[in-house]
């Protein structure tokens, strides 16, 4: 006999589906979390679109030219995501209320996948792959003049005996780095894992060739300039393969000498360098060693800035 389903029982139906967690449960055929909402959940997750006064509410805690570091605090992630859960959520003081059974359904599974697409938030952006999810989120937040008159400063961060002055440097995932808005003072970092030491450094692409000391402070421009360059001294040496080929490797020195290099400029005028010149300069500081364009390379590039801060 066919039995006729009436609001009667189907109120009792869902009344009886949502009287334990155990029964909503066995009740989903798919209680995965959509991969779009785990997407804007995790965006969620690491501060994106939180109001900045939520995260500073006085701005004497974060001044100009100042850094603060922090850790965040996944009790208050989790309640964040449990608000953008609960629209449409009928309020009630009720413990046993069928909406909270829901929750405890349905809200560890969810958190959990939220948690794990925090990492690809970044690495979509730069096609790399997801780091593991993440069981510690630290970070800072800089404000300084810096953030703009410097575009793409990197962060690299480190874990306590992973520094790479360490014997086994291990660099922690970055989850979020970022200017707060085109024409803000003021940058956010969030990293996967509990940082020992952070290393903020100009854009790679800074690199450059460079010397060390240059007074030019003449008018006439027909007075020679004073140049110095600290050079290192390099030691070639040529190893062969087992299959017979020759191998040459350059071990530059530790320690440089401050030379002077200001007759290697083409003219007082012009104020370029003669990179033959100088490179016969270097080749004197080298007992005449032949120089290619990886030694010139090796003399001349001079590296970023970056500062380092060391919890302590």
């Amino acid at each position: 006999m066919k039995k006729t389903l009436t609001r009667a029982l189907l109120r009792k139906s869902l009344a009886a589906t949502y009287a334990s967690v155990a029964s909503i449960q066995a009740s989903l055929t798919d209680p995965d979390l959509p991969d779009d909402l785990a997407s804007w959940l995790s965006r969620l997750a690491l501060l994106n679109g939180v109001p900045f006064n939520y995260l500073v509410p006085d701005e004497r805690m974060l001044p100009q030219e100042s850094i603060r570091f922090f850790y965040l605090d996944q009790n208050w992630v989790t309640t964040l995501c449990d608000g953008a859960f609960s629209i449409g959520r009928n309020l009630t003081a009720d413990t046993s209320n069928a909406m909270l059974n829901l929750d405890a359904a349905v809200l560890p599974q969810s958190l959990q996948k939220t948690n794990e697409f925090t990492t690809k938030v970044r690495s979509k952006k730069l096609g790399t792959d997801p780091p593991p999810a993440p069981t510690i989120i630290t970070g800072f937040l800089l404000r300084s003049s810096l953030v703009l008159d410097y575009p793409s400063l990197g962060v690299n961060a480190y874990p306590k005996g992973g520094t790479p002055d360490d014997q086994d440097p291990d660099m922690l995932d970055i989850l979020r780095l970022e200017q707060l808005g085109p024409k803000s003072d003021t940058m956010i970092c969030l990293i996967s894992g509990n940082a020992w030491r952070i290393d903020i450094h100009e854009a790679p692409q800074a690199l450059h060739y460079g010397i060390d000391c240059f007074n030019d402070n003449c008018q006439v421009k027909t007075v020679p300039v004073l140049a110095v360059k600290n050079l290192h001294t390099f030691t070639i040496t040529t190893t062969t393969n087992p299959n017979g080929t020759k191998v040459q490797s350059v071990n530059m020195s530790d320690t440089s000498t401050p030379t002077d290099i200001s007759n290697t400029f083409r003219s007082p005028a012009t104020r370029v360098l003669n990179m033959k010149a100088l490179a016969g300069t270097i080749s004197n500081a080298n007992n005449g060693a032949t120089i290619d364009a990886a030694i010139m390379g090796f003399e001349m590039t001079e590296g970023i800035g970056m500062v380092s801060f060391i919890n302590q």
